[in-house]
């Protein structure tokens, strides 16, 4: 549990430096090494002239808590357990981050114009000085662990917006009519902060902070008594800051500027870009505002314009999966779909086939809306609605531009999706995407379009459904094993996991306490064979196209998620959030868990009786049902 910090005595830093050998003999007379660990110690500071300390945590004879503490005994300063303590956004406002990051410095507690600190290296007179004029305090250092220093900076700074408070109250008093174009071009988070206006340096610490965090949006929201931000981070949003309501109109106004936008038009919905940088990297920002009953509300969506590494082996596709996908995309003619919701991570996929398959000998030309990562080595076409390049207007043109690869961002209508079949089947291979809910609804999806059923049948060479689920923190991962009541409510209690061994965050400073850490995919690879084309052909269902693909070797969304969660990659509960594991365990056999079609009496795999049908009527036994509900048998 979190402690208060001690209050902290003057020390003499002054004071003449220990005997070189005073260290190893406290150390063996506390018992913490032996007197041939010290030799040899004695040794690599003879050879390299580092101190014995660090000699001493070299060779692993010593924890660097367990030398802070014979330091600080030493020198009779305190040592203090950083790991027990709790630090406050108040706390943390004393330091600024950089320097508590450059000095491994975090503080304790003020008083007047007193600053308790811990340091791993109090006798730093130079930092203790620097620390002093930043804060305009008198430095009473204590000694700490730095590796212990360094994880709460980790782990507290990381989600503290530094300096919001004393920013929101300068520009409280200031009206949003105030600020103009000065400093919106891509440099913005560069600017400095000496000239800036404190609504401008506010948004730029907003953005940089979620930029440092890796999240993916930020949502500006009104409220009655005050705004809030929110960053969405692995796919959940999160609180971050509360905003005064007279400060949130000029953050929707410094937004709009950027943008490019009508500062003066409140009414209608707007959407802008910009770019900006950061420690030389730089990210595009999608700017869109929307009219609330209490305020404007603005989204930011957070590009990285360097595109970054995009690696086909390490996204999440199986050892079963990707030998698959790696044949499929060295195809030269033919169409790859990629499907699932928005922000499931379709865009970044098909970057990884893409950067798979690039070399200097074929011509790779994608049409997009927007761009989201500007790749190197691609020929990529923005679509601009406001001179009316489409989908389909774009297509047409990259057909004249001897492509051997097409990337077709999106199929949202007919026009676009018969030029694409038509491309794929006249000699390219065509990578799109579509928005359903798994592999096999895809090719409903087509054909509802009014895409012919031949041409379906002819073009597809394989569709790929996608979901993003978290990865366990590897960190603080524990073993754990559900219980019955858990896999009911998850809906997987037929599948019969119980007594399986599955893993789980408890949470620590990596993870902010969340017990996850980034993302993966979990996928679904329907590769069409002659019987799911003739069932195409013939007008079969969704139900018997999945069947007939997973008895060719296609893996469901939830079984490729459970694999995982066995593997200890991500968590049940995990799946649970993004996946309808229950539906799709409610059609499973209860006796080998194979997936049937939901007329089946009996598991044509183990011969069981299925009691989704009602063994005196017929009729369907819906789940839950104690007794038939037309005939009225148990």
């Amino acid at each position: 549990m979190a402690q208060e910090p001690p209050v902290l005595r003057k020390v003499d830093l002054m004071q003449p430096a220990w005997p070189k050998d005073f260290l190893g003999e406290l150390a063996i007379k506390k018992g913490l090494i032996t007197p041939t660990m010290l030799n040899e110690a004695l040794d690599i500071q003879f050879e390299t002239g580092r101190p014995l300390g660090e000699a001493l945590l070299q060779l692993g004879y010593l924890l660097d808590s367990q030398l802070a503490e014979l330091l600080a005994e030493h020198l009779k300063m305190p040592y203090i357990p950083v790991d027990e303590l709790a630090f406050t956004p108040d706390q943390l406002n004393e330091i600024p981050e950089a320097l508590a990051r450059k000095h491994t410095v975090l503080p304790l507690r003020r008083d007047g114009k007193r600053l308790d600190v811990v340091m791993a290296d109090p006798q730093d007179l130079d930092a203790i000085q620097e620390i002093s004029f930043i804060t305009g305090c008198k430095i009473m250092p204590a000694f700490g662990a730095r590796s212990k220093i360094n994880e709460s900076i980790d782990r507290y700074y990381t989600r503290h917006l530094e300096g919001a408070g004393a920013l929101m109250a300068a520009g409280a008093t200031e009206p949003a009519e105030a600020f103009n174009l000065f400093g919106g071009q891509a440099s913005v988070l560069d600017a400095s902060s000496e000239i800036d206006a404190p609504v401008i340096q506010l948004l730029n610490l907003i953005m940089r902070k979620a930029i440092q965090m890796g999240a993916s949006d930020i949502h500006i929201e009104p409220g009655i008594e005050e705004g809030t931000v929110r960053f969405r981070l692995d796919g959940l949003l999160a609180d971050q800051l509360k905003v005064p309501t007279q400060l949130h109109t000029a953050l929707i106004s410094r937004l709009k500027i950027l943008g490019r936008m009508d500062i003066a038009e409140r009414r209608l919905p707007q959407d802008g870009s910009v770019r900006v940088k950061l420690e030389g990297r730089e990210a595009d920002l999608r700017l869109s505002t929307i009219p609330l009953r209490s305020g404007e509300k603005a989204v930011i969506r957070i590009l990285d314009a360097t595109g970054g590494a995009f690696e086909l082996d390490t996204i999440g596709f199986s050892t079963e999966d990707l030998p698959k996908v790696d044949k499929l995309i060295h195809r030269h003619m033919g169409m790859i779909i990629m499907t699932g919701p928005t922000g499931s991570g379709k865009t970044t996929t098909l970057y990884s086939m893409l950067n798979r398959i690039k070399a200097r000998t074929i011509n790779i030309v994608t049409v997009e809306d927007p761009i989201e990562y500007h790749y190197p080595g691609l020929n990529q076409m923005q679509v601009n609605a406001d001179i009316k390049l489409t989908f389909a207007t774009g297509l047409r043109s990259i057909l004249r531009q001897d492509p051997d690869v097409i990337l077709v961002g999106e199929i949202r209508d007919m026009e676009t999706a018969e030029i694409a079949c038509r491309a794929a089947l006249t000699g390219h291979l065509v990578f799109t995407t579509l928005h359903t809910n798994d592999a096999p609804s895809s090719i409903t999806r087509l054909l509802d379009i009014g895409i012919p059923r031949y041409l379906v049948a002819s073009v597809i060479i394989g569709i790929i459904a996608q979901r993003l689920v978290r990865r366990i923190c590897p960190e603080c991962s524990a073993s754990f094993t559900p219980d019955a009541e858990q896999l009911a409510n998850l809906g997987l209690s037929a599948l019969e996991l119980g007594g399986t061994t599955f893993q789980a965050g408890r949470g620590c400073h990596r993870c902010h306490d969340v017990g996850y850490k980034g993302r993966m995919g979990v996928f679904e690879t329907l590769i069409p064979n002659s019987r799911i084309r003739d069932q195409i052909l013939r007008g079969a269902t969704e139900e018997d196209i999945r069947l007939a693909a997973q008895e060719n070797g296609m893996r469901t969304l939830v079984e490729d998620g459970l694999e995982k969660a066995r593997r200890g990659e991500t968590t049940l509960d995990e799946l649970g959030r993004v996946l309808e594991v229950g539906e799709y365990a409610a059609t499973c056999c209860t006796g080998c868990g194979r997936q049937l079609n939901s007329a089946y009496r009996f598991c044509p795999y183990c011969g069981s009786v299925q009691r989704r049908i009602c063994l005196h009527c017929g009729s369907p036994i819906h789940s839950g049902w104690k007794v038939c509900a037309n005939c009225g048998s148990a």
